[in-house]
Parts: structure tokens; C-alpha cells; sequence
């Protein structure tokens, strides 16, 4: 069964409109009204803006990362599940219009006194980087990797297409990374 419970319906909501229009532009009133509940449901759920955008970024961690591990672990060899990684980009970006990192996006609009939201931002890079770290026995290497794939997320937002994503999965075929 589909939860459809306000909390739901805002965080949906919330996820839709800082995708589509950034967290600075997307106003309380704003998601309420997309989510179709009363403002007082808002707040017995989220007693600010930040708290909203912590969630958002919890849930868009889970997700994002489930969605990784799950093509991961499909393969067996330390090649092939690097690969798999990059792919993931690709398929994601192809998803989701080309719109990047949610949390470096959203990172791009705050001002220094975000703390809370900052702290999801950098636990999710920590564990990304981690999650090479997994992936690939050699820690430098692992490094490049990460590097390399904030490096293929930005790219591919800017040039809205996965072509530099394509490069390096083409060295990494070749072994050249």
C-alpha cells in the first residue's frame, strides 16, 4: 500500500520542487499548495524549511544509495562494479533530466549558517567516498575514482548529456585509471 499521508505528500512535493526550481526558489507555501495539505499540517511535521530539506536529503541518501548498491552488487569483479558506479550516473542522469548532485545543488544555494543541512550534505559525500573505498581495494585509486565521479556529475550537468561519463568508463575498460 502507497503511503499518501500529508508527511509524504509534502516530501514529495518538496522533492519535485527543489528539483525543479532549487531549494532558494521553492517557498513553504509552495510545496503546502503541490502537496495539497493545510499549513498546519506542514508544521506538526516540519517546524522549519531546513527540517524539510534535512528529510528531503535523508531520503534522497537512501534512495540514491540503494539504487547504487543494488546495480553494484550485480557484479563481481572490482572492474566491473566500478563501471557499474559510472553507469549508475548515466542512468540517473538520464532519469532526472541532466540536474546533477541534489546535494551539491542545494549546497550551491546556501548561506554558511545552514549547519544542519551542511552536516547531511558532508555525511552523504562520506559515505560516498567510503563506498569506493569498498569497491576498490587501493584507497588512492579509490580516491580518483570518487573524484572522478563528482567530477562526471558536474560535467554532466553542465553539458546536460553523459558524454564525459561515457569517456571514463571508456578508460576504465581500457585500464587506464
Amino acid at each position: 500500500m502507497k503511503d499518501n499521508s500529508p508527511k509524504e505528500r509534502i516530501l514529495k512535493a518538496a522533492t519535485l520542487l527543489f528539483h525543479q526550481q532549487g531549494y532558494n526558489n521553492t517557498g513553504i507555501n509552495a510545496v503546502i499548495e503541490e502537496a495539497k495539505v493545510a499549513k498546519a499540517s506542514f508544521y506538526d511535521h516540519f517546524k522549519t524549511k531546513d527540517d524539510l530539506a534535512v528529510e528531503y536529503l535523508n531520503r534522497r541518501h537512501s534512495y540514491w544509495f540503494e539504487g547504487l548498491r543494488v546495480l553494484v552488487e550485480k557484479k563481481r569483479t572490482e572492474k566491473e562494479k566500478v563501471i557499474a558506479v559510472f553507469t549508475y550516473i548515466m542512468e540517473m542522469n538520464k532519469k532526472e533530466g541532466y540536474r546533477g548532485c541534489a546535494f551539491l545543488n542545494m549546497l550551491a544555494e546556501l548561506p554558511q549558517d545552514k549547519g544542519k543541512i551542511y552536516d547531511v550534505i558532508h555525511q552523504h559525500k562520506q559515505e560516498l567516498k567510503a563506498f569506493f573505498e569498498t569497491v576498490v581495494a587501493d584507497q588512492g585509486k579509490a580516491f580518483t575514482l570518487y573524484m572522478l565521479f563528482e567530477a562526471g556529475l558536474t560535467e554532466s550537468r553542465v553539458y546536460q548529456n553523459s558524454d564525459c561519463v561515457k569517456k571514463i568508463i571508456d578508460l576504465l575498460k581500457k585500464d587506464v585509471l
